[in-house]
């Protein structure tokens, strides 16, 4: 078996439910966007202060998770999961069955500190396993279909504190239930070992591709997540009512599920680099129409077409740090990365609406697609030449690939 493929754990019905669903409970918060704001509206929040409150939340999730992505790379994984989601267990649940506002949106914000290590654990899990590409898009096509489930299901329970921080305590406690079957970090897993013979993956470039990513990702993500958490106000705008939208959500959310089958059907056959760039393309392009609709068919398949263009990308993003360090060194501080701009998306996307109006907030949400296409394909590169530098060494024995001759 090559050196490579020896070093990262086969994908298994126990790490994979593991890493999947501790990967979905961290990213809840930001999926039920849309719910939480509609249940903080129930509590007595205008959009302003709902607004706030998500951010708050979102942003001590972001804090905690990339706090703890060094223990995540490391031997402490499986029970920094296990705290993290004790705490967001206890402090949902709290916030579902309290009706006072306070002490709800206190339970609110606690939990997603807590589920900020399972962000950074589930992220550095990822890296452990083979194959990258398809690793992270059944990841994330196990996220979307639960999440399609979730969004029908919330709408005819009634969109309420109970129900939507109910859900997110249960997901936590799910979460915590798989804990212990966390893949572990991989022993010699660090491509600077073996990259003298590929330029293009050299160690520095490795390290200056991987800050690149925890700066260009969250910054996509965070147009992408300001659309979503604006849903509401966007689908005001057209008339479409709270239950229609929830329902056309979920298909939203299905819409997703066919992005990442795609990712998980080619694996590492279709690359990064350019599928990247076409897909950002075309989501740019979509999140500029959507300041366009005049009717709610036309909103309600323009979100669904963004959905499904970004589910693609997101998993290929993830697949890109994952490649760069199998013990999880740039994927492990992604997600949390990613949610330091989605902790600011209902702020950016609400001050954006108040003055700019529908269509200057969709035209700068387009535009910052455009503008990540050019270091998104420079870092997939490096993540992929990482990656055929892990290979190479396979043709020769370990003690040679991870030493030179002197000269």
């Amino acid at each position: 078996m090559p050196l490579h493929t020896r070093t990262l754990h086969p994908l298994t019905l126990r790490n994979g439910s593991a890493t999947f669903i501790i990967a979905l409970a961290s990213l809840m918060m930001a999926n039920l966007a849309p719910f939480i704001m509609t249940a903080l509206g129930h509590l007595g929040f205008d959009v302003i202060a709902s607004g706030n409150i998500l951010t708050w939340a979102l942003l001590a999730s972001a804090v905690v998770g990339l706090g703890t992505s060094r223990l995540a790379a490391g031997p402490a994984r499986r029970r920094l999961a296990a705290i993290g989601l004790v705490v967001a267990v206890i402090a949902f649940g709290a916030a579902a069955l309290i009706p006072n506002p306070t002490l709800a949106t206190t339970g609110l914000i606690l939990g997603g500190a807590g589920v900020g290590a399972a962000i950074s654990t589930s992220g550095a899990a990822l890296a452990a396993l083979r194959n990258p590409n398809r690793v992270s898009a059944t990841s994330g096509l196990v996220n979307r279909i639960l999440i399609t489930a979730i969004l029908a299901v919330i709408p005819v329970i009634g969109i309420s504190q109970g129900s939507v921080f109910g859900t997110l305590a249960l997901i936590s406690l799910a979460g915590l239930a798989l804990a212990l079957w966390l893949p572990e970090a991989p022993e010699h897993a660090a491509p600077v070992d073996v990259t003298t013979s590929l330029q293009i993956a050299e160690p520095r470039r490795i390290t200056l591709a991987g800050t690149a990513v925890l700066i260009v990702f969250p910054l996509w993500g965070t147009s992408e997540d300001a659309i979503w958490t604006m849903a509401p106000v966007l689908g005001d705008t057209v008339g479409i009512g709270e239950q229609n939208l929830g329902f056309a959500l979920s298909i939203a959310a299905a819409g997703g599920i066919l992005g990442m089958l795609a990712v998980t059907i080619f694996g590492a056959r279709i690359g990064r680099a350019v599928p990247l760039a076409i897909a950002l393309g075309i989501g740019g392009a979509l999140k500029i129409w959507l300041g366009f609709a005049d009717s709610p068919t036309l909103l309600a398949g323009l979100i669904i077409a963004i959905n499904t263009i970004y589910a693609f990308a997101f998993a290929l993003f993830i697949a890109t740090a994952a490649g760069l360090d199998a013990r999880g060194r740039w994927s492990g501080p992604l997600l949390g990365a990613y949610l330091v701009g989605s902790s600011f998306a209902p702020l950016l996307g609400g001050a954006l609406i108040a003055q700019l109006g529908v269509m200057g907030f969709s035209l700068i949400m387009g535009l910052v697609s455009f503008v990540v296409i050019v270091p998104t394909v420079i870092i997939a590169r490096v993540s992929v030449g990482a990656e055929r530098a892990l290979a190479r060494a396979s043709a020769t024995p370990p003690a040679a690939a991870v030493s030179a001759p002197a000269p």
